[in-house]
Parts: C-alpha cells; structure tokens; sequence
C-alpha cells in the first residue's frame, strides 16, 4: 500500500511539473537563432543577466526587500482585515458600516492609489507597504466576509441549544467555518500582493525586483525584464506551495482523500 501511495504521489508531481518543463522546453528550442533575429533573450542569456545582477550587488538585495515590503504588507492586510471580515459577516449592522467603503477602495486600481499615497504618506517604505496592504485586505475581507455568511445557520441553533458562550461560539464555530474563506483570500492576496509590488517599486526605490524590472525597460535589457519576470513567478510558486502547506495544517480534511 505505501509502494502504491508513493508511486502515485510522484506520478501527481510529474503530471504537475509536465507542462512548466515543456514551456522552458519551447523557450530553449525558440531561441536557438541568433540573437538579433528573435524577440525573446535566451535561458543562457537570462542567466547571465542573473550573473550580471548579482556583480553589481543588487540582485539578492533586491529580492530581500521585495520580499520584506510583501511580507509586512502581508501581515498589515491580514490583521486589520480579519477582524473586519468577521464583523461584516456575523453582524448586519457590522456590514452596513464596514462594506460599501471597502469595496470602494478595491475598485481603485493600484496605480490611481499610488499618487495618493504619496501624498499622504510619502516616498518612503510607509508608501509602498500601504499600497501591498489595501490589496490583501481587500481579498482576505471579501473572503472572510463571506466564508462567515455562509455558515450554516443549523450550528448557531445548535450552540443556542448546548449553551455555548460567546467566546465557545467564536473559538468552535465561527473561527473554524471561516477558514475555508479565509485560506483561499490568502491565496489570492498573496498574488495581489505581488502585483502591487510591481507599481510601489517604481516609485523612489534603488532596490527590489520592480526597481530591476524598471531599469532594465529603461535600458532595453530583455535579459533582464525576462530574469524579473521569471523571479516573480518563483516568488509567486513558493507562496502558493506555503499557502497550500497552511492550508494542509489548518483544514486537513481537504485533504483527507489524497
């Protein structure tokens, strides 16, 4: 039985890995032209772009910041939006207060809100972690919001029943039937976080992946727009794979059945 459960979880992995190794795959074979005939810089070339970074000193410091502004706006979001989110959904008074100005902040794309920001907040690290912020608080309100409204009714009647108090409710009811929507704002947060890394990074930085990628457009260095775009999707898998390791800890019935 362990032989069998071994051998299909590395048949998933495989299965799961196929289509990312048949893209770089295509992206060795499409560039194997010289370089002043194709669009695209070869794997070689953003390697060496990787090279060229990391002489100059700025590659590690720069994916140590980015990681850094992520993680603190991260954090921020999260805790300013779970006690919201539990609000809005337990509470009709609670939602009428608190949603409709949320939801008007989401609606600003990041680049409208960065203007502001700056004006309120300066130039400095407050700016751009603020702007990571109102990104995850948004996903991971709008998911908590919901994961509590969408609880079944039948288990507040039933806590009704067995006397629970307001505290046992909260800690064996409400907080467990949330999680499911608050993991997957989580998840979505995280890919918004880096999204708004992209547009804080380009505002007074001299560091961090978005500052690289800037530059590099600046300077017309493909090797290097493509090296930043490629970190980003490895930032972004490795969330994911966190996330999903939360998850397994948090909810493991989920995933109960692989």
């Amino acid at each position: 039985m362990r032989k069998h459960a071994l051998r299909r979880r590395i048949a998933a992995v495989a299965a799961a890995w196929a289509s990312t190794l048949l893209l770089l795959l295509w992206w060795y074979f499409a560039t194997l032209s010289p370089a002043d005939t194709r669009p695209l810089p070869s794997p070689a070339e953003v390697v060496g772009a990787w090279n060229d970074l990391d002489a100059e000193g700025l590659l590690w410091p720069s994916i140590g910041i980015s990681l850094l502004r992520v993680a603190s706006g991260l954090a921020l979001g999260i805790i300013l939006a779970v006690p919201a989110g539990l609000v809005a959904g337990a509470s009709r008074v609670g939602l009428a207060i608190i949603d409709k100005p949320i939801h008007m902040l989401r609606a600003v794309p990041f680049p409208a809100l960065a203007p502001l920001f700056i004006v309120v907040f300066g130039i400095g690290e407050t700016m751009k972690i603020g702007l990571i912020t109102v990104g995850v608080f948004g996903l991971v309100y709008v998911n908590l919001r919901d994961g509590v409204r969408n609880l079944d009714p039948r288990l507040f009647e039933l806590a009704k029943v067995y006397h629970f108090s307001r505290a046992t409710l909260f800690l064996r009811v409400l907080l467990p039937g949330a999680l499911p929507g608050f993991m997957t704002g989580l998840r979505f947060a995280l890919t918004v976080a880096w999204i708004a890394l992209v547009t804080c990074e380009t505002v007074n930085s001299s560091t961090g992946i978005g500052y690289m990628l800037s530059r590099s457009q600046q300077f017309s260095r493909t090797d290097q727009t493509v090296l930043c775009i490629v970190l980003y999707a490895i930032l972004g898998l490795l969330s994911e794979t966190i996330v999903t390791l939360l998850e397994r800890a948090a909810l493991p019935w989920r995933y109960a059945r692989h």
